[in-house]
Protein backbone atom coordinates (compact mmCIF):
# COMPACT_ATOMS: atom_id res chain seq x y z
CA UNK A 1 0.00 0.00 0.00
CA UNK A 2 1.34 3.42 -0.97
CA UNK A 3 1.93 5.99 1.77
CA UNK A 4 0.45 9.48 2.02
CA UNK A 5 3.85 10.84 1.03
CA UNK A 6 3.96 8.75 -2.14
CA UNK A 7 0.52 9.91 -3.23
CA UNK A 8 1.51 13.50 -2.50
CA UNK A 9 4.61 13.05 -4.66
CA UNK A 10 2.34 12.11 -7.56
CA UNK A 11 0.14 15.12 -6.86
CA UNK A 12 3.23 17.34 -6.91
CA UNK A 13 4.20 15.97 -10.30
CA UNK A 14 0.73 16.79 -11.58
CA UNK A 15 0.93 20.31 -10.14
CA UNK A 16 4.11 20.96 -12.09
CA UNK A 17 2.25 20.49 -15.36
CA UNK A 18 0.59 23.86 -14.78
CA UNK A 19 3.94 25.68 -14.73
CA UNK A 20 3.79 28.79 -16.89
CA UNK A 21 0.02 28.68 -17.41
CA UNK A 22 -1.74 29.40 -14.12
CA UNK A 23 -0.03 32.44 -12.59
CA UNK A 24 -1.07 34.49 -10.66
CA UNK A 25 -2.85 31.40 -9.30
CA UNK A 26 -0.71 28.71 -7.67
CA UNK A 27 0.14 25.38 -9.27
CA UNK A 28 -1.93 22.61 -7.70
CA UNK A 29 -2.21 18.86 -8.21
CA UNK A 30 -4.82 16.47 -6.79
CA UNK A 31 -5.59 12.77 -6.55
CA UNK A 32 -8.70 10.87 -5.45
CA UNK A 33 -7.75 7.52 -3.91
CA UNK A 34 -9.78 4.65 -2.44
CA UNK A 35 -8.53 1.21 -1.40
CA UNK A 36 -5.09 2.07 -2.76
CA UNK A 37 -6.48 2.74 -6.25
CA UNK A 38 -6.21 6.17 -7.87
CA UNK A 39 -9.71 7.01 -9.13
CA UNK A 40 -9.08 10.54 -10.34
CA UNK A 41 -6.22 12.87 -11.19
CA UNK A 42 -6.21 16.58 -11.82
CA UNK A 43 -4.12 19.71 -11.98
CA UNK A 44 -4.81 23.40 -12.42
CA UNK A 45 -4.31 23.85 -16.15
CA UNK A 46 -5.11 27.48 -16.98
CA UNK A 47 -5.60 30.72 -15.07
CA UNK A 48 -9.32 31.24 -14.62
CA UNK A 49 -10.10 27.59 -15.36
CA UNK A 50 -11.23 24.78 -13.03
CA UNK A 51 -8.92 23.92 -10.16
CA UNK A 52 -7.10 20.63 -9.67
CA UNK A 53 -9.64 19.22 -7.21
CA UNK A 54 -12.48 19.69 -9.68
CA UNK A 55 -10.74 17.69 -12.41
CA UNK A 56 -9.82 14.88 -10.00
CA UNK A 57 -13.34 14.69 -8.57
CA UNK A 58 -14.92 14.72 -12.03
CA UNK A 59 -12.75 11.83 -13.15
CA UNK A 60 -13.57 9.84 -10.02
CA UNK A 61 -17.30 10.55 -10.25
CA UNK A 62 -19.52 8.66 -7.78
CA UNK A 63 -16.56 6.51 -6.79
CA UNK A 64 -15.22 9.53 -4.85
CA UNK A 65 -17.67 8.86 -1.99
CA UNK A 66 -15.72 7.66 1.01
CA UNK A 67 -12.39 8.23 -0.75
CA UNK A 68 -9.32 10.26 0.19
CA UNK A 69 -8.41 13.46 -1.65
CA UNK A 70 -4.73 14.32 -1.87
CA UNK A 71 -4.08 17.95 -2.74
CA UNK A 72 -0.84 19.93 -2.79
CA UNK A 73 -2.62 23.09 -1.57
CA UNK A 74 -5.57 23.75 0.71
CA UNK A 75 -8.81 23.83 -1.34
CA UNK A 76 -10.02 27.37 -1.93
CA UNK A 77 -12.92 28.56 0.17
CA UNK A 78 -14.25 31.49 -1.86
CA UNK A 79 -16.01 32.26 -5.10
CA UNK A 80 -13.64 33.90 -7.56
CA UNK A 81 -13.33 32.94 -11.21
CA UNK A 82 -14.54 29.49 -10.11
CA UNK A 83 -16.75 28.25 -7.24
CA UNK A 84 -15.12 27.22 -3.93
CA UNK A 85 -13.36 23.87 -4.15
CA UNK A 86 -14.10 23.17 -0.48
CA UNK A 87 -17.80 22.85 -1.33
CA UNK A 88 -17.05 20.60 -4.31
CA UNK A 89 -15.09 18.27 -2.01
CA UNK A 90 -17.99 18.13 0.46
CA UNK A 91 -20.56 17.46 -2.26
CA UNK A 92 -18.43 14.66 -3.70
CA UNK A 93 -18.61 12.73 -0.40
CA UNK A 94 -14.86 12.70 0.26
CA UNK A 95 -14.22 11.34 3.77
CA UNK A 96 -10.54 12.25 4.20
CA UNK A 97 -8.37 15.04 2.81
CA UNK A 98 -4.56 15.03 2.88
CA UNK A 99 -2.94 18.40 2.19
CA UNK A 100 0.56 19.58 1.47
CA UNK A 101 0.50 23.33 2.19
CA UNK A 102 -2.08 25.75 3.53
CA UNK A 103 -3.24 28.62 1.34
CA UNK A 104 -1.88 31.87 2.80
CA UNK A 105 -4.03 34.01 0.53
CA UNK A 106 -6.46 35.64 3.00
CA UNK A 107 -9.14 35.76 0.32
CA UNK A 108 -9.04 32.08 -0.60
CA UNK A 109 -8.00 30.45 2.69
CA UNK A 110 -10.18 28.72 5.26
CA UNK A 111 -10.81 25.52 3.36
CA UNK A 112 -9.55 23.31 6.18
CA UNK A 113 -12.02 24.74 8.68
CA UNK A 114 -14.90 24.31 6.25
CA UNK A 115 -13.98 20.70 5.51
CA UNK A 116 -13.60 19.80 9.17
CA UNK A 117 -16.92 21.47 9.99
CA UNK A 118 -18.49 19.14 7.44
CA UNK A 119 -17.10 16.10 9.29
CA UNK A 120 -14.21 15.42 6.91
CA UNK A 121 -10.92 14.24 8.39
CA UNK A 122 -8.13 16.59 7.31
CA UNK A 123 -4.41 15.89 7.56
CA UNK A 124 -2.01 18.75 6.75
CA UNK A 125 1.72 19.18 6.25
CA UNK A 126 2.45 16.15 4.02
CA UNK A 127 5.44 17.11 1.85
CA UNK A 128 4.79 20.66 2.97
CA UNK A 129 8.27 21.92 2.08
CA UNK A 130 8.02 20.63 -1.48
CA UNK A 131 4.45 21.91 -1.86
CA UNK A 132 5.50 25.38 -0.77
CA UNK A 133 8.65 25.34 -2.88
CA UNK A 134 6.81 24.65 -6.13
CA UNK A 135 4.74 27.79 -5.48
CA UNK A 136 7.49 29.98 -4.07
CA UNK A 137 6.53 32.86 -6.37
CA UNK A 138 2.90 32.69 -5.23
CA UNK A 139 3.76 32.58 -1.53
CA UNK A 140 6.32 35.38 -1.81
CA UNK A 141 3.90 37.64 -3.65
CA UNK A 142 1.12 37.01 -1.14
CA UNK A 143 3.38 37.91 1.78
CA UNK A 144 5.50 40.73 0.33
CA UNK A 145 3.69 41.98 -2.77
CA UNK A 146 6.91 41.45 -4.75
CA UNK A 147 7.80 39.00 -7.51
CA UNK A 148 10.21 36.13 -7.10
CA UNK A 149 13.46 37.24 -8.76
CA UNK A 150 15.51 34.70 -10.70
CA UNK A 151 18.85 35.68 -12.26
CA UNK A 152 20.05 33.66 -15.24
CA UNK A 153 23.26 33.88 -17.20
CA UNK A 154 25.52 31.77 -19.37
CA UNK A 155 29.28 32.00 -19.07
CA UNK A 156 32.58 30.37 -19.87
CA UNK A 157 34.51 28.43 -17.26
CA UNK A 158 36.43 31.61 -16.44
CA UNK A 159 33.29 33.65 -15.85
CA UNK A 160 33.03 35.55 -19.14
CA UNK A 161 29.89 36.20 -21.17
CA UNK A 162 31.53 37.73 -24.24
CA UNK A 163 34.97 38.20 -25.77
CA UNK A 164 36.81 41.52 -25.76
CA UNK A 165 35.12 42.33 -29.09
CA UNK A 166 31.64 41.56 -27.71
CA UNK A 167 31.20 38.21 -29.49
CA UNK A 168 28.90 36.04 -27.37
CA UNK A 169 26.99 33.64 -29.67
CA UNK A 170 27.06 31.02 -28.56
CA UNK A 171 28.99 30.39 -25.35
CA UNK A 172 26.79 27.48 -24.25
CA UNK A 173 25.45 24.48 -26.13
CA UNK A 174 22.03 23.99 -27.74
CA UNK A 175 20.74 22.00 -24.77
CA UNK A 176 21.52 24.86 -22.40
CA UNK A 177 19.87 27.40 -24.67
CA UNK A 178 16.73 25.24 -24.78
CA UNK A 179 16.79 25.02 -20.99
CA UNK A 180 16.98 28.81 -20.89
CA UNK A 181 13.85 29.06 -23.00
CA UNK A 182 12.06 26.69 -20.64
CA UNK A 183 13.01 29.01 -17.79
CA UNK A 184 11.38 31.85 -19.69
CA UNK A 185 8.21 29.79 -20.02
CA UNK A 186 8.19 29.20 -16.26
CA UNK A 187 8.28 32.92 -15.38
CA UNK A 188 5.70 35.66 -15.73
CA UNK A 189 8.23 38.06 -17.20
CA UNK A 190 11.75 38.20 -18.65
CA UNK A 191 13.87 41.31 -18.09
CA UNK A 192 16.97 42.75 -19.77
CA UNK A 193 18.74 46.07 -20.01
CA UNK A 194 18.81 48.23 -23.12
CA UNK A 195 22.47 47.42 -23.90
CA UNK A 196 21.80 43.69 -23.99
CA UNK A 197 18.69 44.22 -26.08
CA UNK A 198 20.69 46.14 -28.69
CA UNK A 199 23.88 44.05 -28.61
CA UNK A 200 22.14 40.67 -28.79
CA UNK A 201 19.12 41.59 -30.87
CA UNK A 202 17.12 39.94 -28.11
CA UNK A 203 13.56 38.88 -28.90
CA UNK A 204 12.79 37.80 -25.31
CA UNK A 205 10.38 35.07 -26.33
CA UNK A 206 10.18 31.42 -25.36
CA UNK A 207 11.20 29.42 -28.44
CA UNK A 208 11.14 25.66 -27.98
CA UNK A 209 11.77 22.90 -30.53
CA UNK A 210 9.07 21.98 -33.04
CA UNK A 211 6.58 19.57 -31.54
CA UNK A 212 6.84 21.02 -28.02
CA UNK A 213 3.64 21.83 -26.18
CA UNK A 214 2.54 25.47 -26.61
CA UNK A 215 3.56 27.85 -23.85
CA UNK A 216 2.31 31.15 -22.51
CA UNK A 217 4.79 33.82 -23.53
CA UNK A 218 6.28 35.92 -20.70
CA UNK A 219 5.97 39.69 -20.58
CA UNK A 220 9.06 41.36 -22.04
CA UNK A 221 10.55 44.03 -19.80
CA UNK A 222 13.36 46.38 -20.85
CA UNK A 223 15.20 48.71 -18.49
CA UNK A 224 15.87 51.68 -20.74
CA UNK A 225 16.46 54.85 -18.75
CA UNK A 226 16.52 57.18 -21.77
CA UNK A 227 13.99 55.36 -24.00
CA UNK A 228 16.62 54.38 -26.56
CA UNK A 229 15.00 51.09 -27.65
CA UNK A 230 15.38 51.03 -31.45
CA UNK A 231 12.22 50.90 -33.52
CA UNK A 232 13.91 48.31 -35.76
CA UNK A 233 14.87 45.98 -32.88
CA UNK A 234 13.90 42.33 -33.59
CA UNK A 235 11.53 42.10 -30.62
CA UNK A 236 8.98 44.33 -32.37
CA UNK A 237 8.48 41.80 -35.14
CA UNK A 238 8.39 38.62 -33.06
CA UNK A 239 5.02 36.94 -33.71
CA UNK A 240 3.20 35.80 -30.61
CA UNK A 241 5.58 37.50 -28.20
CA UNK A 242 4.44 38.69 -24.80
CA UNK A 243 3.55 42.33 -24.06
CA UNK A 244 6.50 44.75 -24.16
CA UNK A 245 7.02 46.95 -21.09
CA UNK A 246 9.78 49.56 -21.25
CA UNK A 247 10.81 51.16 -17.97
CA UNK A 248 12.50 54.52 -18.28
CA UNK A 249 13.63 57.31 -16.00
CA UNK A 250 11.62 60.49 -15.60
CA UNK A 251 14.19 62.37 -17.68
CA UNK A 252 13.68 60.21 -20.79
CA UNK A 253 12.68 62.46 -23.70
CA UNK A 254 8.91 62.60 -24.11
CA UNK A 255 9.07 62.22 -27.89
CA UNK A 256 11.01 58.95 -27.55
CA UNK A 257 8.53 57.59 -25.05
CA UNK A 258 5.63 58.47 -27.33
CA UNK A 259 7.37 56.80 -30.26
CA UNK A 260 7.78 53.56 -28.30
CA UNK A 261 4.16 53.67 -27.21
CA UNK A 262 3.11 54.16 -30.83
CA UNK A 263 5.11 51.04 -31.70
CA UNK A 264 3.05 49.01 -29.23
CA UNK A 265 5.03 49.12 -26.00
CA UNK A 266 3.80 50.18 -22.61
CA UNK A 267 6.23 52.80 -21.33
CA UNK A 268 6.55 53.30 -17.57
CA UNK A 269 8.52 56.30 -16.30
CA UNK A 270 9.89 55.66 -12.82
CA UNK A 271 11.54 58.19 -10.52
CA UNK A 272 14.99 59.63 -11.18
CA UNK A 273 17.19 59.43 -14.25
CA UNK A 274 17.48 55.65 -13.98
CA UNK A 275 14.88 53.22 -12.60
CA UNK A 276 15.81 51.82 -9.20
CA UNK A 277 15.63 48.04 -8.95
CA UNK A 278 13.37 48.31 -5.90
CA UNK A 279 10.97 50.58 -7.81
CA UNK A 280 10.94 48.18 -10.75
CA UNK A 281 10.02 45.24 -8.54
CA UNK A 282 7.39 47.20 -6.63
CA UNK A 283 5.75 48.15 -9.91
CA UNK A 284 5.80 44.59 -11.22
CA UNK A 285 4.41 43.23 -7.97
CA UNK A 286 1.57 45.73 -8.03
CA UNK A 287 0.65 44.33 -11.45
CA UNK A 288 0.48 40.78 -10.01
CA UNK A 289 3.60 39.74 -11.88
CA UNK A 290 4.77 37.06 -9.47
CA UNK A 291 8.05 35.96 -11.06
CA UNK A 292 10.66 37.64 -13.21
CA UNK A 293 13.66 36.10 -14.97
CA UNK A 294 16.52 38.60 -15.22
CA UNK A 295 18.80 37.72 -18.12
CA UNK A 296 21.21 40.63 -18.20
CA UNK A 297 23.35 42.17 -19.21
CA UNK A 298 26.29 42.24 -16.90
CA UNK A 299 25.46 45.59 -15.31
CA UNK A 300 21.78 44.77 -14.83
CA UNK A 301 22.65 41.49 -13.15
CA UNK A 302 25.13 43.35 -10.99
CA UNK A 303 22.53 45.95 -10.04
CA UNK A 304 20.15 43.27 -8.78
CA UNK A 305 22.94 41.63 -6.78
CA UNK A 306 24.17 44.95 -5.41
CA UNK A 307 20.60 45.65 -4.30
CA UNK A 308 20.34 42.21 -2.66
CA UNK A 309 17.03 41.72 -4.44
CA UNK A 310 17.73 38.22 -5.75
CA UNK A 311 15.92 35.03 -4.77
CA UNK A 312 17.65 32.43 -6.93
CA UNK A 313 20.21 32.05 -9.69
CA UNK A 314 20.50 29.80 -12.72
CA UNK A 315 23.98 29.67 -14.22
CA UNK A 316 24.99 27.73 -17.34
CA UNK A 317 28.75 27.11 -17.40
CA UNK A 318 30.42 26.09 -20.65
CA UNK A 319 33.71 24.12 -20.65
CA UNK A 320 35.64 26.77 -22.55
CA UNK A 321 38.00 29.56 -21.55
CA UNK A 322 37.82 33.02 -23.10
CA UNK A 323 40.47 34.87 -21.09
CA UNK A 324 41.50 38.49 -21.34
CA UNK A 325 40.96 41.32 -18.89
CA UNK A 326 38.83 43.15 -21.46
CA UNK A 327 36.39 40.26 -21.90
CA UNK A 328 32.95 40.92 -20.43
CA UNK A 329 32.40 39.44 -16.95
CA UNK A 330 29.12 37.67 -16.25
CA UNK A 331 28.19 39.97 -13.36
CA UNK A 332 29.08 43.64 -13.20
CA UNK A 333 27.79 46.30 -10.84
CA UNK A 334 29.67 47.90 -7.99
CA UNK A 335 30.55 44.67 -6.23
CA UNK A 336 31.77 44.40 -2.65
CA UNK A 337 34.85 45.38 -0.66
CA UNK A 338 35.09 42.33 1.59
CA UNK A 339 34.12 38.70 1.15
CA UNK A 340 32.04 38.86 4.31
CA UNK A 341 29.62 41.06 2.36
CA UNK A 342 29.20 38.55 -0.48
CA UNK A 343 25.72 37.37 -1.43
CA UNK A 344 25.68 33.81 -0.15
CA UNK A 345 23.62 31.14 -1.92
CA UNK A 346 22.55 27.74 -0.65
CA UNK A 347 20.72 24.61 -1.76
CA UNK A 348 23.15 24.46 -4.68
CA UNK A 349 22.35 21.91 -7.36
CA UNK A 350 24.59 21.08 -10.29
CA UNK A 351 23.51 18.93 -13.21
CA UNK A 352 24.65 18.28 -16.78
CA UNK A 353 23.17 20.39 -19.56
CA UNK A 354 24.50 18.86 -22.75
CA UNK A 355 28.23 19.42 -22.53
CA UNK A 356 27.69 22.28 -20.07
CA UNK A 357 26.82 22.35 -16.37
CA UNK A 358 23.69 24.02 -15.02
CA UNK A 359 23.90 25.45 -11.52
CA UNK A 360 20.85 26.43 -9.47
CA UNK A 361 20.95 27.96 -6.00
CA UNK A 362 18.67 29.93 -3.72
CA UNK A 363 19.74 33.26 -2.23
CA UNK A 364 18.75 34.52 1.19
CA UNK A 365 16.16 33.06 3.51
CA UNK A 366 12.91 32.00 1.90
CA UNK A 367 10.37 32.73 4.63
CA UNK A 368 7.17 33.07 2.68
Amino acid sequence: MASDEQYMDEALALAGRGCGFVSPNPMVGALVVKDDVVLGRGWHKDYGGPHAEVFALQEAGERARGATLYCTLEPCNHTGKTPPCSQAVIRAGISRVVLGALDTNPVAGGGVSTLRSAGIEVLTGIREHECRLINAAFFKHIKTGLPLVSLKWAMSADGKTATRTGDSKWITCAESREAGHRLRAAHDAVLVGINTLVADGARLTCRLPAGSDPVRQPRRIILDSQARTPRDAPLWNEPGGGPIIIMTGETAPAERRKSLEAAGAEVIALGGTRPKISDVLNHLGARRIQSVLVEGGSNVLGSFIDSRLVDQIYVFVAPRIIGGAAALPAVGGEGIDKLTAALDCDSLRAEPSGKDVRLHARCGEWKW
